[in-house]
């Protein structure tokens, strides 16, 4: 008897547990992200406990900021959701936010979440709730009248049942007009802080929102499973054991059966997917294929009455070795022998730490910038490259930067010109291989017009501008723009070859210019009057009506030009083979505006009808400064001055290379590093100096 009635007792207690039912968290939002990363801007809406989605009502749109700071455990990780973007004042849309839940398995509904509304946000917010999953009833009015502070908000649905065993419930919280909230005061929503004015940039943030319901006595709740952080790893890699735990009401947790889909089973097979682990604690190893991409990978926990949850993560796979990432770098100039500015520019490889990633370089031209020349600087990801011409050379360099990862390369190249002296604004002796002007000066060069870039082309060491072709290029002036009232005047200088008798009417191929403006027009063309077989140049200011001729020519004869282009006046001068400027010149004679220049460009149009050749091109601020070998040099004087056992060397213009030779007859060399004055020591062998025009 004694035993019988002890029986009897525990099973009264056991049906008044059962019968009290167990409260639960059916789902939980923290809105945290999955792997903690210590920015509250960043998140995730899955539920962090339990299964359910979230979702955004109406014009409503969200973003992840600081979260609630008391009822949120994660103090450094901790995210709220931010709603903003509701609807006008008076309108009768409404905005929110909207959770789905299936509460199969549970009764005695209640729906608890922190929200911290801003001054301007709407007071007043309406709970709804469905059954269905898309026809909703109202339920409770929220009223928050405190801003920018986290307030605990509860709704409890326990009265009715038809929120319990229910696999279609949701509800939405959605902003309400004062009129439907309070039975009066206006139809329109009104803000949260007295004397504020309601605004559609208003917020409502959300944090903590969790469902809760009792268990139903005999009832088959759906298991639960955490989730899992999304993974990267390269081909053929493993993740590793990744630790997840599973629960469920009714059943022991090793009673528990997993399974897994993939959703690109090329990139992740299902074969790859591996589960461990026991009871609650379960771990998964995903291993990828031979295939870079991504996949999402469902993990199902089922329990015995059939019940499913699930949880989905990505993986990302990378090739087995990613090349390395190296920025651009500016292109540079200096003058003769000096060398560059350090010039930075960055390097990165995902594998691999910056710090060990080795960079080498190659010049294109090194009779110029020889690749000893090139030193690197910097550290990390933060890396600089100085260049120092040889002595005595002008030209440009074509420079080629490259980052190793030990296995991957990459590359970048830019373009280092090196002038005359300070007062070449530009030069270029179009010392590439035949091709592509943009790609082989390494962009020195700019394509400004023309729907193929890259067609201009360089051939034999020079510059083809033909009427075949139709991009236009533009040189950018070193101290650009150079400004109207700056007193400036610019010289530009070239060698010309016309292959092939251009049209009758002439048309320009080469001028200054300010974007798309041009000015000092330089023209082409074979008229009436000229002697058979010849063309003549013509120049002009701005406009083709009133060109004024600067000279004839004949196809396959070289001959140098120099242009001269007075800013302020917009006056235009051009030079056919001049020895000095006091040779006599042609002088545009249309009117135009003074503008700024920036560049100057070459043109090539079906309307010049001809091909021709340019080399040695000068840009300068005056006229000794590109006449080098690019006309008749103007002599310049080297004197020699006897000090002790030490010859000094001076001469007046910078532009002039000095050499030196151990015969009167050659071969002469440049002098590394000389400058006026220069001091030469006196010694036993015999040295003869000269200068050379750059």
């Amino acid at each position: 008897m004694k035993k019988a009635f002890l029986l009897n007792v525990v099973a009264v207690a056991l049906l008044a547990l059962l019968g009290s039912g167990r409260a639960a968290t059916i789902a939980q939002w923290n809105f945290n992200s999955p792997t903690p990363d210590t920015s509250t801007s960043s998140g995730t809406t899955a539920p962090s406990t339990g299964s359910g989605t979230a979702a955004l009502v109406g014009t409503t749109t969200a973003s992840f900021v600081s979260g609630d700071p008391i009822s949120d455990p994660a103090p450094t990780d901790n995210s709220g959701w931010s709603t903003a973007g509701y609807p006008a004042a008076t309108s009768p849309n409404r905005g929110g936010v909207r959770f789905d839940v299936d509460t199969t398995g549970y009764e005695n509904i209640s729906i608890s979440w922190f929200q911290r509304n801003s001054a301007t946000a709407s007071r007043y917010g309406r709970l709804q709730y469905t059954v269905d999953g898309s026809n909703f009833t109202d339920a409770d009015v929220i009223s928050i009248t405190t801003s920018n502070v986290f307030t605990s908000e509860t709704v409890n649905l326990a009265s009715n049942p038809a929120v319990a065993n229910a696999p279609a419930f949701g509800f939405r919280i959605v902003d309400e007009w004062e009129s439907t909230a309070t039975g009066s005061g206006s139809a329109a929503y009104v803000a949260t802080r007295t004397g504020s004015t309601y605004s559609t940039s208003g917020t409502w943030r959300f944090d903590m929102v969790t469902i809760s319901g009792d268990v139903i006595p005999g009832a088959n709740t759906p298991p639960s499973i955490s989730s899992l952080s999304d993974q990267t790893i390269r081909v053929n890699q493993s993740s590793g054991d990744l630790p997840f735990t599973v629960d469920d009401a009714e059943d022991s947790a090793w009673a528990l059966l997993l399974d897994v889909a993939s959703s690109n089973p090329s990139v992740i097979p299902a074969g790859n997917i591996a589960f461990g682990g026991s009871d609650r604690s379960r771990k998964v190893n995903v291993t990828a294929g031979s295939q870079p991409g991504s996949s999402i990978i469902t993990v199902y926990v089922i329990d015995t009455g059939g019940r499913i949850s699930s949880t989905s993560f990505t993986v990302t796979v990378l090739p087995a070795n990613t090349v390395p990432v190296i920025s651009a770098i500016s292109r540079t100039n200096t003058t003769v022998n000096t060398a560059t500015p350090a010039i930075g520019f960055t390097v990165s490889d995902l594998e691999t730490p910056a710090a060990d990633l080795t960079l080498s370089a190659v010049s294109a031209n090194t009779l110029l910038v020889p690749n000893a020349n090139i030193v690197f600087g910097g550290s990390g990801n933060e890396r600089t490259v100085t260049i120092t011409p040889a002595g005595g050379q002008t030209g440009v360099a074509p420079v080629t930067v490259t980052v190793s990862d030990g296995i991957n390369t990459a590359s970048s190249s830019f373009a280092v010109m090196v002038t005359p002296s300070p007062s070449v604004l530009f030069y270029d002796p179009f010392n590439y291989g035949n091709g592509s002007l943009l790609t082989n000066s390494a962009f020195l060069w700019d394509h400004r017009s023309g729907t193929i870039m890259g067609e201009c082309q360089v051939t034999n060491g020079a510059l083809q501008v033909t009427a075949a072709q139709a991009e236009d290029v533009s040189a950018t002036l070193v101290g650009a723009p150079y400004l109207k009232g700056s007193n400036t005047v610019l010289y530009a200088a070239f060698k010309l070859t016309v292959l092939s008798l251009p049209k009758l009417v002439p048309d320009y191929f080469a001028h200054f210019a300010s974007g798309t403006t041009h000015r000092g027009r330089i023209y082409v063309g074979a008229p009436t009057n000229a002697a058979p077989g010849s063309l003549r140049l013509y120049v002009s200011n701005a406009t083709d009506a009133n060109t004024v001729t600067a000279g004839d020519l004949h196809t396959n004869t070289p001959c140098t030009i120099v242009l001269r282009y007075n800013i302020d006046d917009a006056a235009s001068t051009l030079w056919l083979n001049p020895a000095s400027e006091s040779d006599p010149g042609a002088t545009a004679a249309d009117l135009t505006n003074a503008i700024s220049i920036s560049s100057f460009n070459f043109r090539q149009d079906s309307a010049c009808g001809a091909t021709v050749l340019v080399d040695d091109l000068k840009v300068g601020l005056s006229f000794a400064a590109v006449a080098g070998r690019n006309g008749t040099p103007i002599p310049v004087t080297l004197l020699a001055q006897h000090n002790a056992s030490k010859l000094v060397l001076t001469w007046s213009d910078p532009s002039f290379s000095l050499q030196a030779a151990p015969a009167i007859t050659g071969t002469y060399a440049n002098v590394p590093g000389a400058t006026s004055p220069y001091t030469n020591a006196i010694g036993a062998s015999t040295r003869f100096f000269r200068l050379k025009a750059n």
